[in-house]
This record gives structure tokens, sequence and C-alpha cells, in this order.
């Protein structure tokens, strides 16, 4: 289960919007920003930065299933495709995901770092363009950023 690169979960995607459209059955995408990146990277070093993507990758590797999807889309933006969830099951499923990526710290130059992220679900029927299904996603991603920033609440 590698971690894709932008151009081949475009790829991925589509092929999943394709049999949604098809078959009806729901799946969803989990947009995953990495919160602070920019400050483990100015602080302490980009190798400190480069350990926190390779730490995220890992855990998301042992919580996603097989048939999953995880692909990077840019520097600290990740995105998962869960085939066959609906809008409950993916939410309840990027939830999981951050709780696990900020309760699993790491160590790096005898430092132990929390990296803490902002999660985003889109659950799409197949109609709409690739494009539109991420926007959709780093849009509600972007609301839950701001409403941990606003309450304090995880």
């Amino acid at each position: 289960l590698p971690v894709q690169n932008r151009r081949a979960f475009v790829r991925e995607l589509t092929r999943s919007m394709s049999r949604v459209e098809r078959y009806g059955s729901p799946s969803s995408i989990v947009y995953i920003d990495v919160n602070d990146l920019k400050e483990i990277n100015d602080s302490l070093g980009h190798a400190a930065g480069d350990e926190a993507l390779r730490h995220l990758v890992k855990v998301l590797m042992e919580n996603v299933r097989e048939s999953d999807q995880i692909g990077r889309l840019g520097g600290d933006e990740f995105c998962i495709i869960l085939n066959e969830a609906d809008k409950f099951a993916a939410k309840e499923k990027a939830d999981e995901l951050a709780k696990s990526i900020t309760d699993r710290s790491f160590i790096f130059d005898e430092k132990n770092i929390k990296i803490q992220v902002a999660v985003g679900v889109y659950t799409f029927n197949g109609t709409e363009d690739v494009s539109q299904a991420l926007a959709e996603a780093d849009k509600d991603m972007y609301k839950n950023k701001r409403l941990i920033k606003e309450t304090g609440i995880k």
C-alpha cells in the first residue's frame, strides 16, 4: 500500500468515482492537512519535517484497509480514498485517523514530537469531477480547522 503522488492518486480517485457512478454504492475521501509543519521545519530543520511526514504515513498505513488508497497531494496535504464508505463511516474514520496521528508522537533528535492534523471528508456519487470532490473535502477540512481554533476542541 504505497503512498501515491498526486497524479497517481487522481487517477485512482477517477476510477473510484466511475465505480460509484456505475454501481451506486457510496465512497468517500478523507483530506488530511498537517498543522504546523512549517514550524517544525523552521524550529527543528527539514529533516524533522521529513520525519514528521514519514511518521504520519506510517500511522495512516497502519490504520486504513488494504483496499483504501493514500495519496500525497502536496507538501503537507494527504488524501485517502475510502472505498465503499458512506458519509458517516468516513467521518468516523477521519476522526479515528486524526486521533491516531495526534496520540502517537515520534522521537527526533531526542525530542518527543506530536503532530496535529485537520481532516475533512467528502462522500461522492460519481457525477462530480475529481477537482470538485477534492475541493469539497478541502473546504470541509478548513471548516474543521477553524472550529478547532475557535473552540479549542479537537
